[in-house]
């Protein structure tokens, strides 16, 4: 059966969904809020050690920004020039789990992020994994929130098959049904391409979690403290 979400609460300052996972529950909160992003940290910063923390992070493609308005620079321009075509969208969130904890943190609804989230994902004594992750680090960096992550590993260069042979080069489908041995987890790429700027979808966080967890599991099975 495939991983399934079900929302389960919804306050002013974020909303509770439950994703089942093959039998194992786990815990999405989405939020834009710092009170909630404050107490989601306290919280698995008490009950895990060693910190190994999943990690994604999606942004909405250039060309969601076209069928709005072109990009600021060239706000009042008919269609979009040569330039708007090399316009890096900024961040819209970072999905971090821990456990079978999940939280989606909407970037681009946060006016400042709490100062407790930086101290976090700087933090070098926590292990941060995630997968075709080469760009997240620099978004974050370069978000309107400057979030500098230590050390975010590629989980590709450190998992093996049963015969020892590397997964570098495989699908997070593949990495999944090898390691973990659950098939059809893919990351849908109408998903990962979709816009990420407002409400989310059912599909957007069951993805963003799956993603998220998924990384948080493998990292704690393979010991990439030790890394």
């Amino acid at each position: 059966m495939a991983p399934r979400i079900r929302t389960t609460a919804s306050y002013s300052t974020h909303q509770e969904y439950t994703v089942d996972f093959f039998g194992e529950n786990l815990i999405v909160t989405v939020t834009s809020n710092s009170s909630v992003i404050n107490r989601w940290i306290r919280d698995v910063h008490f009950y895990n050690h060693p910190l190994v923390v999943g990690v994604g992070v999606q942004w909405t493609p250039a060309f969601y920004y076209y069928d709005d308005s072109p990009p600021e620079s060239n706000y009042y321009s008919d269609s979009p020039t040569e330039s708007d075509y090399h316009f890096s969208p900024p961040v819209d969130t970072l999905q971090l789990c821990v456990g079978n904890r999940c939280i989606i943190i909407q970037l681009s609804h946060c006016d400042s992020v709490p100062d407790i989230l930086h101290g976090f994902v700087e933090d070098q004594e926590t292990t941060f994994v995630g997968v075709w992750n080469s760009q997240d680090a620099r978004k974050l960096e370069e978000s309107k929130h400057q979030l500098w992550i230590s050390d975010l590993l590629d989980l590709r260069k450190f998992v093996v098959d049963s015969q020892g042979r590397s997964l570098r080069g495989c699908s997070f489908e593949e990495i999944v049904e090898v390691c973990l041995g659950r098939r059809g987890v893919s990351l849908d790429p109408e998903i990962s391409m979709s816009d990420w700027r407002f409400n989310l979808s059912h599909d957007q966080i069951l993805q963003a979690s799956i993603d998220a967890f998924v990384c948080c599991k493998l990292g704690v099975r393979n010991r990439l403290w030790e890394v």
